[in-house]
């Protein structure tokens, strides 16, 4: 299977072009998202943002974590077009702007621009192919197997390290900022209730950048894929030892570790620690999703970055109830 899916890629190579000009022009289909997320973090200071754009709705997040107080947009959803977030491609670079309330009463204007630094890492065809051979192997094949398999094949997901620098004016009192970021980009259908549960691991620093993703599908139990970035450059994740029983509880964990078998045979050690964090509900309550600003140390280096952990509404689906010391890794 890891031969017939890098075979495919090779065929279907991730086109970058296309994926930074995606719109949802022309579409109509209220499933499908074009989702822009900036995560930027240093000892001081973290931001977060994402825009979720959909033909019905724009799913909306925007968080400034300073001086150890939180600030967080309340309103989650506002109708098509009306988001305060204001995210343009400008030129190579990305503008990102918002102008309101956080809390329930402290006044912000925020002014920024996405400068990369590395090239995108698709999550397709720039992972090994047997993290999703292993996924597969773990569960059992049939017609129908394959044919729902399209539910989760038909979204274009990527990352890239960059740059986050401008201004913000929080209170009146106003603060220059150019930190580590990391911007994610995703379009294509995006069910939020077919999820069963995910985390998410990202660090980043001036000297290193580290992913960890695992989502859990009705037609998947799991999912892992990662890559770690430093000054050798980007490696891709083998496979990792994280206890799964501890994101299983349908709680934000308040610290996680694991290690990490990279491509070059290298072994990372990583441990976060949430700082802080805000809840996001999805369709009616049916996903609710946590995103968490951590603390990371890998292999004894400092940084920051997010503890993104999901879960459906049906606390029986984690993991499609799989025995976890069982599932092939």
């Amino acid at each position: 299977m890891a031969r017939t899916i890098d075979k495919r890629n090779q065929q279907h190579p991730f086109d970058y072009q296309y994926a930074d000009n995606f719109s949802l022009k022309g579409v109509d289909d209220p499933w499908i998202n074009n989702s822009y997320y900036f995560s930027a973090h240093d000892e001081k200071m973290s931001v977060f943002t994402r825009l979720g754009r959909r033909v019905n709705a724009e799913e909306t997040w925007f968080a400034v974590y300073l001086d150890g107080k939180l600030y967080s947009l309340k309103q989650e959803f506002y109708p098509q077009g009306q988001s305060p977030i204001v995210v343009e491609k400008a030129g190579e670079d990305w503008a990102i702007a918002y102008q309101g309330t956080l809390n329930d009463h402290d006044d912000i204007l925020f002014q920024a621009k996405f400068v990369a630094k590395q090239s995108p890492v698709d999550f397709t065809s720039h992972m090994p192919a047997a993290r999703m051979a292993t996924g597969m192997a773990n569960e059992k094949w049939s017609k129908a197997f394959f044919e729902e398999l399209q539910n989760i094949s038909g979204q274009c997901h990527y990352e890239q390290e960059g740059i986050l620098e401008g201004q913000l004016t929080l209170n009146g009192k106003t603060v220059d900022f150019q930190l580590p970021c990391v911007r994610d980009h995703s379009f294509g259908k995006r069910d939020w209730n077919y999820m069963n549960n995910h985390l998410w691991l990202m660090a980043v620093a001036p000297d290193y950048q580290f992913n960890y993703s695992l989502v859990s599908y009705p037609v998947m139990s799991v999912l892992e894929v990662g890559h770690f970035r430093d000054e050798m450059g980007i490696h891709c994740m083998r496979q990792a030892d994280l206890d799964f029983h501890e994101i299983n509880k349908g709680t934000v964990p308040q610290e996680l570790s694991l290690n990490v078998m990279l491509d070059n045979g290298q072994k990372i050690n990583v441990l976060s620690k949430k700082l802080a964090g805000v809840t996001y509900h999805f369709q009616d309550g049916q996903y609710i999703l946590h995103e968490n600003i951590a603390e990371f140390t890998i292999d004894g280096k400092r940084g920051r970055g997010i503890l993104e952990i999901g879960f459906n509404r049906d606390s029986s689906r984690y993991f499609n109830q799989r025995d976890l010391n069982s599932i092939r890794r």
